[in-house]
């Protein structure tokens, strides 16, 4: 059997007159009567009670006609979800970030995908930068975002945008109340940063403003989000730097001071899989 032969047999348990339902199908009443013996035949059982007079369903025709709608209505939802597919209106698209990716750009193309697919599953996920490229090489997801971030060959990238680190203390931090030009003075302070084995990138960038003031920081803590730095430095456990972004709209007990003489900047960066790049640039190009 095929589509079309089911298409057929419910037009005629619609109508239940071979006559009417061939002219409905457009074609001609034997061609009918011949498909729906086939049917039968096929299926090893009889569908429809014939007579002179009048056509009815038997209990075999009832049930089939029943799962037949079924079946083409699930066959036009998977013709529609593949076209979607195809057109970039359904499925899901995976991004990873980091902290301070969430506070620009990460919501916005957020936005931008749920406006133009609004069918189209987004899922958004914040980790490190280490764990962004073993997600990246193993297609756990499609595109990620990160500052600073050490690539491999394989993939491709592009930088959204250049902005200043801020240094982060306590709100009664003594550094807070004085001008700050030489970074040197922190050279006996305790210090919260991420890890280097899953910075990638971002934590040797800012290695190296400190190894410009000739030292490198006493690390007392470890924290690759945002949000754990922040609440860390405001508990008193040390200090901290960041890109600016990662402090937009905080309230918290701490004090900023931004750091924009320094020739270090916290780079943003996109990147994808150089092979998935076609499949992703109506993406790619949204940010």
């Amino acid at each position: 059997m095929d589509i079309q032969q089911l298409r057929n047999f419910l037009v005629l348990c619609d109508s239940l007159n071979f006559r009417i339902a061939a002219g409905q199908i457009n074609i001609v009443q034997p061609a009918l009567s011949r498909q729906i013996q086939l049917l039968e035949h096929e299926i090893g059982a009889l569908l429809f009670d014939r007579s002179k007079r009048t056509v009815t369903l038997t209990e075999a025709g009832v049930y089939f006609r029943k799962e037949a709608d079924r079946i083409l209505q699930d066959l036009n939802k998977t013709i529609t979800r593949t076209a979607q597919l195809h057109n970039g209106e359904a499925g899901e698209v995976r991004i990873t970030h980091a902290s301070s990716a969430m506070n620009t750009v990460v919501p916005a193309f957020l936005v931008k995908v749920k406006q133009k697919w609004p069918h189209l599953k987004t899922i958004a996920q914040e980790t490190s930068n280490f764990q962004q490229i073993e997600m990246l090489l193993a297609r756990q997801t499609d595109i990620g975002v990160a500052p600073n971030i050490m690539l491999p060959p394989e993939v491709n990238s592009k930088v959204l945008y250049r902005e200043n680190f801020v240094l982060i203390l306590p709100g009664n931090h003594p550094l807070a109340k004085i001008k700050l030009s030489d970074l040197s003075v922190l050279k006996n302070e305790t210090f919260i940063l991420p890890q280097v084995s899953t910075g990638a990138g971002y934590v040797e960038a800012i290695l190296q403003i400190f190894q410009g003031f000739g030292f490198k920081p006493k690390v007392a803590h470890e924290s690759a989000h945002s949000i754990g730095v922040l609440r860390l430095v405001e508990a008193g456990l040390g200090i901290s730097i960041e890109p600016i972004s990662s402090v937009l709209g905080t309230n918290m007990n701490i004090q900023l001071i931004e750091l924009k003489n320094l020739p270090q900047k916290a780079v943003m960066t996109l990147f994808w899989l150089k092979e998935r790049e076609e499949e992703l640039r109506r993406f790619i190009e949204m940010f």
